[in-house]
């Protein structure tokens, strides 16, 4: 396994090297410029790890997704201890880890940097130290094994709590285990969890604090404020997109393996079997009741840990939009019963139909990670450009060098570089080495918070409209005159695939320009807030650009 995983690892590293950074990605290295205590879309984690890449490696896409690669190495093997301390088998953990690598959830999140890379290996060690504290049972308080499992568990919350909120669901999630599982009950009339949430909160304390200096932005923004929260939900779309995220196949059987994992969890309860001594000394030949007990532990930590995330994002979808990649995390310990399940049976004692079923489940999962790696070769040869995904991700070097040119040409005194699409900023800063000052204008996202608004009034800037997106923004309510400049073309192939419009704003007036086109950034909405936290002093200690 250990080989495989290393080749494995080895393609990704190549692949990191060569395919151009994504929207998102050039979005956190430009938060590894201004680092802080948090940002508006989520906690600090992602931005300090690629400040550490890009100063050991240099400013490429090989540092920044080598951050992706090397944590999905670690989260596999995190995988494979996890699995094998659960399930008591090197079978069921091997398999856990195959199936880990070839979900493409899982698989594409090893190629693109995102806060879910740091997220799902400290998620997979929380569950670890949890799990290493409820077999070793109540000790002599917070020095004993059992009380030091727990407080590295809670170590590792706290620094998934750093990586993505989504960590939140893990202190309810191992509750409902210690409630359901007669063995671990007396945890909950013990102190070790409890000193282990405070742990957790004091690494986490700096993001709070960063909120409260911040008009709770981040919060507000994850919790309440979601553009597309004030929208109807999206349940069949999110239903489709676990089908694509998951593989067709492996959808409908990991949720049939995480609602098995809670049944043989509830088995004892449902039964009437009573609970274990709390000191019930193991025998030579373990009386039948203490392994159903034993067998149900291990099932009701899998299915405490997967349910509870993966139903709250199907719940969530009836009321705002949820994206695909959300409950993810949800999924490995439903990656792990699944694997537990299969391997409970050698392979040539299954029927023949289960073993071509097996084949197709996993056949298929395996094709679609191979052609999320084989993407950026095969797309521009197959796809037109219109629905070509790697389109995003090529061009903007020498397109930022023009748009430069351009601003040099033709601006009359200081200048800045404007558009209303973060995406658009953080591809400009990331191509020219973050030399320009540049913001997104609407002040509704992370860059509001770094611009200093006052510093740019009676300037010029050269506003980028990328023809991907339809304009959001009327510059005549912010500029004095406004002069187009030529477009500037993205050629492919012979293929023009994108074309960047160039608007001069001539003295700009110093202030946002909201969107025109979305209604969320209208009186109460997040935008709203957001540019309201803005213009009311949060930014006036948040640091000015680079001029």
């Amino acid at each position: 396994m250990l080989v495989g995983l290393t080749v494995l690892t080895a393609l990704r590293l190549v692949i990191a090297a060569w395919i151009p950074l994504g929207d998102d990605e050039t979005f956190y290295w430009d938060w590894s410029r201004h680092l802080a205590a948090g940002y508006v879309d989520h906690p600090p984690a992602i931005a300090f790890l690629v400040w550490a890449a890009t100063h050991a490696l240099g400013n490429t896409p090989f540092a920044v997704r080598s951050i992706a690669v090397l944590l999905s190495w670690a989260t596999s093997l995190g995988v494979w201890v996890l699995a094998h301390e659960v399930l008591g088998s090197k079978a069921g953990a091997a398999w856990s880890v195959v199936l880990f690598n070839v979900i493409p959830v899982f698989s594409a999140g090893a190629l693109f940097v995102a806060p879910d890379a740091p997220l799902g290996l400290c998620w997979v060690l929380v569950l670890l130290w949890a799990w290493r504290a409820g077999r070793a049972g109540p000790g002599d308080g917070p020095g004993s094994p059992a009380g030091g499992a727990w407080l590295r568990a809670g170590v590792w919350l706290g620094l998934g709590m750093d990586s993505k909120y989504t960590a939140a669901v893990l202190p309810p999630s191992l509750a409902l285990w210690l409630l359901l599982s007669p063995r671990q009950r007396p945890w909950l009339r013990r102190p070790e969890p409890y000193l282990a949430l405070l742990l957790a909160g004091a690494l986490f304390a700096p993001v709070v604090w960063w909120n409260a200096t911040h008009a709770w932005t981040s919060f507000s923004f994850t919790i309440l404020g979601r553009p597309t929260w004030s929208r109807r939900g999206n349940a069949p779309e999110f239903v489709l997109l676990e089908f694509a995220y998951l593989a067709p196949l492996m959808f409908p059987v990991l949720l049939w393996a995480a609602g098995a994992a809670s049944r043989l969890g509830l088995a004892p309860l449902l039964n009437g079997h009573p609970p274990l001594p709390e000191a019930a000394a193991p025998a030579a030949d373990p009386p039948q009741e203490e392994r159903l007990c034993a067998d149900a532990d291990r099932w009701a930590f899998l299915a405490a840990t997967s349910v509870p995330l993966i139903a709250g994002m199907f719940a969530a979808s009836l009321l705002g939009h949820v994206k695909g990649h959300w409950p993810a995390p949800g999924y490995i310990t439903a990656t792990i019963a699944l694997a537990g399940l299969a391997t409970a049976r050698p392979w040539a004692a299954r029927p023949l139909w289960w073993r071509g079923a097996a084949a197709a489940v996993l056949g298929t999962s395996a094709l679609t990670t191979a052609l999320i790696h084989a993407l950026p070769v095969l797309a521009p040869l197959v796809l037109p450009p219109r629905l070509d995904p790697t389109i995003d991700y090529y061009g903007w070097p020498q397109a930022a060098q023009q748009i430069v040119a351009v601003a040099r040409r033709h601006a009359r005194g200081p200048f800045f570089v404007a558009t209303d699409r973060y995406q658009v900023t953080a591809q400009f800063d990331f191509a020219t080495g973050g030399r320009y000052t540049s913001t997104t204008i609407t002040g509704e996202d992370q860059y509001a918070l770094w611009t200093r608004w006052d510093r740019l009034r009676g300037r010029d800037a050269l506003f980028i409209q990328d023809g991907r997106y339809p304009p959001e923004v009327d510059l005549s309510a912010g500029c004095r005159s406004v002069d187009a400049e030529p477009p500037v073309t993205v050629v492919r192939r012979g293929v023009i695939v994108r074309r960047l419009g160039l608007l001069w704003c001539r003295r700009f007036s110093g202030h946002p320009i909201a969107p025109r086109t979305r209604p969320e950034y209208g009186p109460g909405g997040p935008g709203w807030r957001l540019t309201r936290a803005v213009r009311g002093g949060a930014a006036a200690g948040a640091r000015g650009r680079p001029g």
